[in-house]
């Protein structure tokens, strides 16, 4: 079929949506300008799309179609891109000949000078041998590509591949008149030879090319002769990439959905974070949500062109506030159908009927709408109100915010079996599995959501791994990552090794159950918690704060204090050494007292726990529970106490949560008390003996707090009803070096 500029533009939708003026700039006076820049309205922005799960063979994905949806959601409806102005090629558009044509014609031809541009990629990648013949002056002998729909076939049984280079990439974004270009590829070209990273399906094609058509050379030399020579050598804007050189981008499987994990956790973050998220903050951000899926075996990586853009596809979004939800659907009898934009994979898997929402303008006086039905990212809602409250009139695009959060009282473990077991390891470990009430299902195949892998260390070993212990039984992370000291003896049963590792499981399921409570971009409770190290002196690691209060924007902190030090640019999480002592800065910047907690885990996979001191009860079992008073803040642990944080002697990543309600902590500090070391008249930082009863007790504290101010829905004794306005969980990660 012959691509050209009206074929591809008679595909495009019609409808659109005005971009709105902006309303909000950062404090800081030095980036008043670059904000007023963005915010022009005169520059055109351009996107080409493309997701490839059909590639025939035997070599399909499944989540490649939907990273291009979500993409095209975020870009008309958070960015204001016009829809005629965003091209997408799913399968059978997506030949090399289609993605050439339509980077030329869609993007190089139309794009001028101060517009932005936007090119994404979801399918396959591997890498090229290249013949010297071909590339004389090529020393690695090897180079990266993508794989258009057409680029596999298959010679004597023999797959090989036809690979739209990365260079020939590279040159089609320098062919650009304008230097605003973002080109996300959700590909890697690393393989091990597998299609699956332990649960997980990988993007890289199982095995590398020996062959290059001479054409890709000969169109790079077109290319080449075409670009003036100030952008012969340059980089073509900033490349955001799913995985480094030596790891793999993988796709998650959600309840009726695939999706790229680096996609959905990219466009998830910047459908959620308010400010608008600068580009290093939102590629941390999507780190530290991939990082519990896959550890260290998937690190997205951003290269940057010699001006570093400020925001992310050097945009500032129209619209200030973020959402969880769009409404993509008018639908009859006063519903709608919406998607969920802006929620967490983990969180979306039991985010439940009846939970509320409320849309963006017009403000929170307005019909509270409830959830009704979901199936995978798409919902459906219906206004939730009285007789004397009119119905509310939907409008596609209409963006919605959070207000109550549905989740059910019944989850627990699901634990996928490597499928390198044998049946009888397999069933022995079904039947032991069965018996612990906390596992809520078995998978034996397919590729439903897991929360982890049980297995022999040796199935998930790289050839550089050390060889001793590597029959152990031990669980992995859903990518394949090994978890800390969970590797059993060589020649233990099967059924002794579950056994053995009940107490992590239990430790599994909490932190699972604390990961649900995370919202930081949805809760109305007002305040900012940052993590410091006190080497030599205090300065900030990471800072996490709430940003929606009554539907006002809460302004990040701009003026730090004279002992601290601005917080380092770091590429990835942020790295602390072992032994370094830390302490949490927590500030309440709203009008009522927040009670909070301190919960996580460690880099030794230890469940951990700040408890502060509480005071001298009058009654029986009625402690005064520690508090931040409004507008004051709190160190903990304080330096007056004598108590030292310090990171773990273990290398690895740690993850802690801060969590703050309007009502006390009751339930959870009755399950603190049963640890042995526990004192009451004490700060003290504590390995937790009994984390499952902790998360289940702070669910039950977080529900109680949302029943005083929570006005819309009655208690239900088969769900947790958390209210926005009730509480918050703040959530930092960081490696130990």
């Amino acid at each position: 079929m012959k691509w050209d500029r009206r074929t591809f533009l008679q595909t495009l939708l019609t409808w659109g949506v005005a971009q709105e003026s902006l309303t909000w700039l950062h404090p800081n006076q030095q980036l008043q300008k670059y904000y007023q820049t963005l915010a022009e309205p005169t520059h055109r922005k351009l996107a080409l799309l493309v997701g490839i799960n059909d590639y025939g063979q035997g070599f399909n994905l499944k989540g490649c179609v939907t990273d291009v949806e979500r993409q095209k959601d975020l870009l008309i409806y958070r960015f204001g891109f016009n829809p005629q102005d965003i091209l997408t090629l799913t399968d059978e558009q997506a030949t090399r000949q289609g993605i050439e044509t339509a980077f030329v014609e869609h993007l190089i031809k139309q794009a001028k000078a101060g517009d932005v541009v936007v090119f994404h990629f979801s399918g396959y990648g591997n890498y090229v041998k290249i013949p010297p013949d071909l590339a004389p002056t090529l020393t690695e002998g090897q180079l990266p590509g993508i794989i258009a729909k057409d680029g596999i076939t298959l010679t004597q049984g023999n797959p090989n591949t036809n690979n739209i280079l990365q260079d020939t990439l590279r040159l089609l974004g320098r062919s650009l008149s304008t230097d605003k270009v973002t080109m996300v590829l959700d590909t890697s070209y690393h393989s091990s030879g597998q299609t699956f990273q332990g649960h997980l399906r990988v993007r890289s094609f199982p095995s590398p090319t020996d062959t290059i058509e001479p054409e890709e050379f000969t169109f790079q030399s077109q290319l080449k002769q075409k670009l003036p020579k100030t952008k012969a050598a340059s980089n073509p804007g900033i490349i955001l990439s799913a995985a480094g050189s030596e790891q793999v981008a993988t796709e998650i499987k959600g309840n009726g959905f695939s999706a790229g994990l680096f996609t959905y956790t990219l466009t998830e973050h910047l459908w959620s974070t308010v400010p608008a998220s600068r580009l290093n903050i939102t590629l941390n951000k999507t780190t530290e949500e991939i990082l519990p899926i896959m550890g260290a075996k998937q690190q997205p990586q951003q290269e940057n062109s010699s001006s570093q853009p400020l925001f992310t596809y050097y945009l500032l979004p129209p619209i200030s506030q973020s959402a969880e939800a769009f409404i993509s659907s008018v639908d009859e009898s006063a519903t709608a159908t919406i998607t969920l934009t802006g929620f967490p994979a983990n969180i979306l898997r039991y985010y439940g009927v009846n939970s509320i929402f409320y849309p963006l303008d017009p403000p929170s006086s307005s019909v509270p709408l409830q959830l009704r039905s979901r199936n995978g990212l798409k919902a459906k809602l219906r206004p939730l109100s009285s007789q004397q409250t009119p119905n509310p009139s939907f409008t596609v695009g209409q963006l919605l915010q959070e207000s109550l959060r549905c989740l059910p009282h019944n989850i627990g473990l699901i634990v996928a079996l490597d499928p390198k077991l044998q049946r009888i390891e397999r069933v022995d470990a079904t039947s032991a599995f069965s018996a612990i009430d906390i596992v809520s299902d078995i998978l034996t195949e397919g590729e439903q959501p897991i929360d982890c892998i049980l297995g022999l260390r040796s199935s998930f070993s790289t050839p550089s791994s050390q060889p001793q212990a590597t029959e152990g039984y031990a669980l992995f992370l859903p990518g394949g990552g090994q978890l800390p000291n969970t590797v059993g003896k060589s020649g233990e049963a099967i059924k002794s090794a579950i056994e053995r590792l009940r107490p992590t499981l239990e430790k599994l399921l909490a932190m699972k159950l604390w990961g649900l409570t995370l919202n930081e971009t949805s809760s109305q409770l007002p305040w900012r918690v940052t993590l410091e190290s006190l080497d030599p002196k205090p300065y900030p690691i990471q800072q996490r704060q709430t940003t929606r209060t009554q539907n006002k924007p809460v302004q990040p902190e701009t003026n730090p204090s004279q002992n601290e030090t601005p917080a380092l640019s770091f590429s990835g999480l942020p790295k602390v050494p072992r032994g370094t002592r830390l302490r949490y800065r927590l500030e309440n910047l709203g009008e009522q007292p927040l009670y909070y907690l301190i919960l996580g885990i460690n880099s030794s996979g230890k469940a951990i726990a700040y408890i502060p001191p509480y005071e001298e009860a009058t009654e029986p079992n009625q402690e005064e529970q520690p508090f931040i008073e409004p507008g004051r803040k709190n160190f903990i642990p304080a330096t007056s106490t004598g108590l030292t944080w310090t990171t773990s002697s273990s290398q690895g990543w740690e993850q802690i949560m801060a969590i703050a309600a309007v009502a006390p902590f009751e339930k959870t500090l009755e399950a603190l008390k049963k640890i042995s070391e526990f004192k009451i008249d004490k700060d003290q930082i504590l390995t937790l003996e009994n984390p499952l009863a902790v998360a289940q007790a702070l669910l039950q504290d977080l529900g109680n707090a949302s029943d005083q101010t929570n006005t819309i829905l009655e208690p239900s004794p088969d769900n947790y009803i958390f209210d926005v306005k009730a509480w918050s969980t703040l959530s930092f990660i960081y490696q130990v070096i």
